[in-house]
């Protein structure tokens, strides 16, 4: 067994040659190396095999009756499923032209007839591993891009988040002209929580209202933490009346819920504010600014009471 990788072995290998010597061969030289090996034939069954397994690598041999490599290549690279499958193409050692061609049609890679297990290794081993990091990679940039996306404490989107999702709202207003609405929401006395129990208490009422707004919404609705203590839903297609009675149900959840720090009882009650972006509303930002005008009312006339903007 050569020098592979631990995080290498059970990856994927499709061998692609008509020629059973040749599978033989390479089949013996990857499986020492602990990969997973399949076969094909001929083109046309190596386009539906990568279609199966994903392969994480593919040497294909260049000729071959009916698809050729060359062919073969060319619709895998044409396919959105398969065109990251890095192909290494197996050619006689003297066809420079073969092997300028496989780069042009996207190939990263050859290796020549006859085989020469070390430099087959090597060359497989490596674009395994350029694979593997680059899709460690892709992986991290989604994990960062979500991550600045949400609050860290909530699991909810943060402020950014939504209004990202609210644009995409605003793009499918413009097409179909279905209001949707906003729920402003604010934990009334927040900063007597924090006063009275401590910081570690108000994120525990923080998190545990993030959940509670969550779990009342549907599952087309978008809830977010808009900053401190406040809180914002989104929800499509949803006139004054349905995100009244929605907020009423996170009010009444939220009076009813017992918010429990070290063994002591907190009294958590939320106020809300609500509007609804239609024609007559000239920006989100005004649709928002309604919602809290109306927060702001609910606050000034008692708390724990939702507020619309027809009140």
């Amino acid at each position: 067994m050569t020098d592979v990788n631990p995080e290498l072995i059970g990856m994927n290998v499709l061998l692609v040659d008509d020629t059973p010597a040749n599978l033989d061969v390479l089949w013996k030289t990857l499986e020492a190396d602990n990969y997973r090996v399949y076969i094909a034939k001929n083109g046309e069954q190596a386009i539906k095999m990568a279609f199966q397994i994903k392969p994480d690598l593919i040497l294909l041999d260049i000729m071959m009756p009916g698809l050729d490599g060359f062919e073969t290549c060319e619709q895998l690279k044409l396919n959105e499923e398969t065109k990251n499958i890095p192909v290494i193409f197996i050619t006689a050692k003297s066809d420079h032209e073969d092997i300028v061609r496989g780069f042009s049609l996207g190939g990263v890679d050859y290796v020549t007839k006859p085989f020469r297990q070390e430099e087959v290794c090597a060359r497989v081993r490596t674009h395994l591993r350029l694979k593997k990091a680059l899709e460690e990679k892709e992986n991290l940039i989604e994990k960062l891009k979500i991550s600045s996306k949400t609050d860290p404490l909530t699991n909810l989107l943060n402020r950014r988040g939504v209004t990202e999702r609210i644009e995409i709202e605003m793009k499918r207003f413009e097409r179909n002209k279905k209001c949707f609405s906003i729920i402003l929401s604010d934990i009334d006395h927040f900063k007597n929580v924090n006063d009275t129990h401590g910081h570690e208490a108000g994120d525990q009422v923080l998190i545990e209202v993030g959940i509670i707004i969550k779990e009342n919404c549907r599952k087309q609705d978008v809830a977010s933490r808009w900053g401190g203590e406040e809180f914002l839903v989104k929800l499509p297609e949803t006139d004054l009346e349905g995100g009244k009675l929605l907020a009423e149900k996170i009010r009444k959840e939220i009076e009813l819920h017992d918010f429990i720090y070290q063994q002591q009882k907190i009294p958590v009650t939320m106020s809300f504010g609500i509007s609804v972006f239609t024609e007559n509303v000239k920006s989100i930002e005004d649709c928002i600014r309604q919602a809290d005008n109306c927060l702001y009312k609910a606050k000034e006339t008692g708390r724990n009471k939702v507020v619309i903007e027809e009140d």
